[in-house]
């Protein structure tokens, strides 16, 4: 079985790099924005197919499995919550950030703040900040999602986990250094594929092999110190407040992560928003439901467990037949895969627009690509590092960055395209409450992370514009949509 397991997934791998081979060789990438953005051409199932995989991470099928086995469904107050998020972001965020981005020319979301404020020492001061909040929160999420490929091929195939993340992390170094944007978003759309077979296949034999639904739900209601179906959690009073406003919260990360927002930049146009917003609800509600099935499925079948984030892989292994198996994990892998592969691109994005702007501006295009390649090699190198210290679960290194993205980058965005007084020095003090305030609220006042973070940043970034409305540094202001001229295919 070992065999076959192995060899499903050399063929993967050798797959995703054969996709990155591919737009290297075929895909004339002259321009910094072709290799990061796809010349902002792509279309409505790639974006939405793409932008749900590459958030469906180790997060999904560990983290969010290990919650399950946990407290079941519990969980489905950050899910609401997300899939809330997500509608309101393509709804309302996506048409007036890709405006203001193509008018701007950004290519991320620190490139999008950085330009948008006319000061040009406090846009300084706004890309060295929100480059190093990238460093610090997508390094710590590439790490999280090479733990994850880890422990993927350590207990589902044997492999040992110190080769595993080597493997993992050169293997999405490597075609993301090759294609670019377009690698990125074509394998992520061949992975969602995989996932969406995995997601659905893995709960239902999982709960046939319990006997059943009527069989899972008796014996998930009978597991001692766990209410898995409630989703109170078993909690109640200023417990259930506390608990249900961390997942809230927790989600509220969702505004800002920089390797989703790069999929609303690149779309062709603001009318395929629309069709794309219902594909990625679609896929998202499933992703953030089915995995807390898979653990409370996981803890009536397995009863305790030493790390309940290995849950699924403990499943598909003792329950499915190799090819089966085989299959599925390929499946979990290139989740991972596909969200380690956008933050390597955005990390290394904002690394070579900090280059471009402050160390050489008449860098050449083919200089900046090669810089562009360099730093994800880089930055796949550090999260293998990062892998192998590992500082803490999956979960909790995820959580961390997730939260500390959307406060750093997710809440001057907002402000900036919805309230019109926002000042330059506004979106600064913003970005850097938003890095300070996730740190301070994790490591000094643990037991509410990340409830405070959120009104700090809020009351910062509004206390600063009403303080310096007046005398305040401009931000540009988002464009009209264009009324008339022939509008691209919606494909």
């Amino acid at each position: 079985m070992a065999s076959t397991l192995q060899l499903t997934f050399g063929a993967y791998l050798l797959a995703l790099l054969v996709i990155g081979a591919y737009f290297f060789v075929k895909t004339e990438t002259n321009r910094l924005s072709d290799y990061l953005l796809a010349g902002r051409d792509v279309g409505t199932w790639p974006v939405a197919i793409s932008e749900v995989s590459s958030v469906a991470s180790g997060w999904t099928f560990f983290a969010w499995v290990g919650i399950g086995f946990t407290v079941g469904i519990n969980g489905l107050w950050f899910s609401i919550t997300m899939v809330l998020l997500v509608i309101f972001m393509y709804r309302y965020v996506g048409s007036r950030f890709r405006r203001q981005s193509e008018d701007l020319g950004s290519i991320t979301v620190a490139d999008h703040l950085s330009l948008a404020v006319a000061d040009e020492r406090l846009s300084t001061h706004i890309r060295v900040v929100a480059t190093l909040s990238i460093i610090v929160f997508m390094g710590a999420y590439i790490g999280a999602q090479v733990i994850a490929v880890g422990e993927a091929m350590d207990t589902g195939i044997g492999i040992d986990y110190g080769i595993a993340i080597a493997v993992g992390g050169v293997v999405v170094g490597l075609y993301t250094m090759l294609g670019g944007f377009n690698a990125s978003i074509w394998t992520d759309v061949f992975q969602g594929v995989l996932i969406f077979v995995a997601a659905v296949t893995l709960p239902v034999l999982m709960i046939a092999e319990v006997g059943g639904w009527s069989a899972f739900v008796a014996e998930a209601s009978a597991v001692e110190d766990a209410a898995l179906l409630d989703v109170t959690g078993g909690l109640a009073g200023q417990a259930l407040l506390v608990g249900t406003l961390a997942w809230v919260t927790f989600a509220f990360g969702t505004i800002g992560q920089p390797h989703s927002l790069m999929r609303l930049q690149a779309i062709r146009s603001e009318r395929l928003l629309s069709p794309a917003a219902a594909i990625a609800v679609t896929f998202q509600s499933l992703r953030l439901t089915v995995p807390l099935l898979i653990g409370a499925a996981g803890r009536v079948l397995y009863g305790s467990v030493d790390n309940p984030e290995n849950v699924a892989m403990m499943a598909i292994v003792d329950f499915f037949p190799a090819v089966v198996a085989g299959a599925l994990l390929a499946a979990i892998v290139s989740a991972i895969l596909s969200t380690s592969d956008s933050m390597l691109l955005v990390a290394s994005s904002d690394f070579t627009r900090f280059y471009e702007e402050q160390i050489d501006p008449n860098a050449s295009q083919t200089t900046l690509i090669l810089l562009g390649r360099v730093a994800v090699g880089v930055l796949a190198v550090g999260g293998i590092v990062l892998a192998f210290v590992r500082p803490g679960t999956i979960f909790e290194i995820i959580e961390f960055a997730y939260v500390g993205l959307g406060a750093t980058f997710g809440l001057p965005l907002l402000f900036m395209l919805f309230w019109e007084r926002t000042t330059g020095e506004a979106i600064l003090a913003g970005i850097i409450t938003g890095l300070v305030s996730s740190i301070a609220n994790l490591y000094l006042v643990g037991g509410y992370f990340p409830i405070l973070v959120w009104p700090v940043c809020i009351a910062v970034i509004v206390g600063v514009t009403l303080a310096t409305s007046s005398t305040g540094a401009d931000v540009a202001g988002v464009p009209e949509p264009a009324s008339s001229g022939r509008q691209p295919a919606d494909d």
